[in-house]
């Protein structure tokens, strides 16, 4: 898709999100892939901002920090300082990241006239049903974006009438796989004689499930099996999820790596990706695992499902069912065949739906429906 005669000239990624994460790589790796394809990219982020700084490595964006809050919508002069920014570089196209931008920035797009003016949506969580945001998803929206189905019922979980089904589109986040393929990968630990590697990368807070994953390794223990679960990250539950290692007797073979910088290195490392969230986003992590031909056993939550396929490129059970858990990673540990044939058919799932470039089509589509 390159013809050039159809396409808006200019977009602008408004997203005022301080620290760094999935929306904010969506927004960094689209600047970048639109650039590429043509276009006039633009962005504007708050101040300080961590995609500012890496969008300052890219060559022609053009970027405008400014302080972004909830209530920016109130105050006129910071309405008509993007409304300038928007009118000067002939933006048409702005795609904002969060409540507070489609706000200020859906706001100030309006009055500078922006043919589309897009949300997108990469979490799933309802949407208030507030006379504010009724008037935003009516008036001043022009289309939703969703990274999964999920995403889109939780959106309108309050309001199902929030927005005309015709105005809301599917795009998935997307991974570069040959990009990922390309990057060099070191071992993350030494293997052991005849153990098979189980790993888990994400913060480890209450959503990322960790305690559930720690309480399987303890009935995989029982049952003699030779592996160890290696889980990479930081974060709040550090402590009481060492000390649950602890308790349960399994600190010989649950593994705390701590951060990890080379994602690549570790996905190699291991046999199995187990990711006992709770809910997810996108999770670039299982994708990760899945194009380099790993398995995943998963909670069957929230747009997990639609990156997983049960029986085909791994195994989705009950939330917080520890033993079901302990069971499909016990057949895989047990079946090396079966975890080379789940692992294969991973990689094409997200080569065949989630190849960034593929949805990268489906978002150029989007900004050129009328």
């Amino acid at each position: 898709m390159n013809n050039s005669a159809m396409k808006p000239k200019g977009i602008c990624f408004f997203n005022s999100n301080r620290p760094w994460g999935g929306g904010e790589k969506w927004h960094l790796d689209f600047a970048q892939l639109t650039l590429e394809r043509g276009y006039r990219v633009f962005a504007v982020t708050n101040e300080p901002s961590e995609l500012a700084a890496r969008l300052a490595r890219l060559d022609k964006v053009k970027v405008l920090q400014t302080g972004i809050s909830n209530l920016s919508f109130l105050n006129p002069f910071k309405l008509l300082k993007l409304a300038r920014f928007f009118k000067k570089n002939k933006v048409d196209v702005v795609v904002m990241a969060l409540p507070s931008d489609v706000k200020a920035g859906g706001l100030a797009a309006r009055l500078a006239g922006v043919r589309e003016i897009i949300f997108r949506r990469g979490i799933g969580v309802p949407t208030k049903n507030t006379l504010l945001n009724r008037f935003l998803f009516k008036k001043v929206i022009t289309k939703l974006i969703c990274n999964s189905e999920n995403t889109k019922r939780t959106v309108l979980a309050n309001n199902p009438d929030l927005i005309e089904d015709s105005r809301i589109f599917l795009v998935h986040c997307g991974f570069d796989v040959r990009e990922f393929d390309e990057l060099p990968g070191s071992p993350a630990v030494q293997r052991r004689p005849d153990e098979v590697l189980i790993g888990n990368a994400g913060r480890l807070t209450e959503q990322k499930g960790q305690k559930y994953l720690i309480e399987a390794a303890r009935i995989l223990k029982d049952k003699g099996l030779g592996f160890r679960v290696l889980i990479a990250g930081t974060g709040e539950l550090e402590g009481p999820l060492k000390a649950l290692a602890r308790d349960l007797d399994v600190e010989d073979v649950v593994e705390f790596l701590g951060f990890v910088s080379d994602m690549k290195g570790f996905h190699q490392t291991l046999d199995i990706f187990a990711l006992p969230s709770l809910w997810e986003g996108f999770c670039y992590a299982q994708v990760e695992a899945m194009t380099l031909k790993r398995p995943v056993v998963a909670f069957e939550v929230s747009s997990i499902p639609e990156v997983v396929r049960d029986n085909e490129t791994g195994y989705l059970v009950a939330a917080g069912d520890a033993r079901a858990f302990a069971e499909r990673l016990e057949r895989l540990v047990r079946d090396p065949e079966l975890r080379r044939r789940l692992g294969e058919n991973g990689r094409q799932r997200v080569i065949d739906n989630f190849e960034i470039h593929k949805t990268l089509d489906d978002f150029e589509r989007v900004i050129q429906a009328g």
